[in-house]
């Protein structure tokens, strides 16, 4: 026989009920985060859903971020979390952004609230060991949140005009009639607009993100990284150039009706693709073989 008071049902009792608190109040907390962040999520995919000249790969963000984190985490398996209170940190500041959206209601700062409220989580839920190991993941998730529009329009209508300079001289070369106004195009008979569709800026910040990724998978160190994130810029711009000319050489064969066709945006992914194989290759010339499989 043993008593009730001592190894037995008691500490059982008590480690069962505290389970359940826990549990409670993390589900409690979730729900709470659903609802404040509900309209910021809707926001963001509205954003990213726009089409394909906008911000579309925000859709790979998270997946990619959680599963970066999944690998880095395996190795804490078995190892009890340690919570650190500098998770208040991040959350102070998130809370500050998020009630000057409520005032605003501009989203952009809800989101950025969003993004900083989840290292705060991570700091007071896993721990400061765990957290520092999923750096690059948390640091990834800025690929999900939208750039502003008014810098965004300034870099468009910069790319535009990189776009329309380049366009025109090659299309000179091959002996087209060009003459140029800003960033529209007089290819005989017909006024094309390089838009802001048709500044590359999707591809740009799409390769951007596609690069960092290459760097942090490769375990590139800083001079060859910051090399291969340095030719993205070129890159994109070349793969957005080679989409520019095409285009234009449909249009003065077929006339400017082809541009509303799914030609256009299909065009629009054609040059992330391009984009994308070219980065891939620079990766192989830039990264020596031990670090690319480091």
């Amino acid at each position: 026989m043993r008593k009730i008071g001592q190894s037995g049902g008691v500490p059982r009792t008590a480690d069962a009920s505290g389970r359940r608190l826990r549990a409670t109040g993390l589900a409690t907390l979730a729900l709470l985060l659903a609802l404040v962040y509900f309209p910021t999520v809707a926001w963001l995919v509205h954003r990213w859903s726009l089409g394909v000249w906008f911000q579309l790969h925000g859709f790979a963000v998270f997946p990619i971020a959680i599963w970066l984190a999944y690998l880095r985490l395996r190795r804490f398996s078995g190892a009890p979390p340690t919570p650190s209170n500098w998770g208040f940190a991040f959350l102070l500041p998130a809370l500050v952004l998020q009630v000057l959206d409520a005032a605003l209601r501009t989203e952009l700062l809800s989101a950025l609230s969003f993004f900083l409220i989840i290292p705060g989580l991570c700091l007071l839920f896993l721990g400061r060991a765990r957290t520092r190991a999923i750096w690059f993941p948390l640091l990834f998730l800025g690929f999900a949140v939208p750039i502003p529009l008014l810098a965004a329009r300034s870099i468009h209508l910069v790319l535009r005009h990189v776009a329309a300079a380049g366009t025109g001289r090659v299309l000179d070369f091959l002996g087209y009639e060009v003459s140029r106004q800003a960033t529209s195009l007089q290819v005989g008979p017909h006024a094309i607009q390089i838009a802001d569709a048709c500044s590359g800026f999707s591809t740009l910040t799409a390769l951007l993100m596609v690069g960092l990724l290459l760097c942090y998978l490769a375990r590139a160190r800083f001079p060859r990284g910051a090399v291969l994130m340095a030719l993205v810029f070129p890159i994109a711009m070349l793969a957005n150039l080679l989409r520019c000319i095409v285009l234009i050489m449909l249009v003065a064969a077929f006339d400017t009706d082809i541009l509303g066709t799914m030609l256009h945006p299909g065009s629009g992914v054609a040059t992330f693709l391009l984009g994308l194989l070219l980065l891939m290759a620079a990766e192989r010339r830039v990264l020596p073989p031990r670090e690319a499989a480091a």
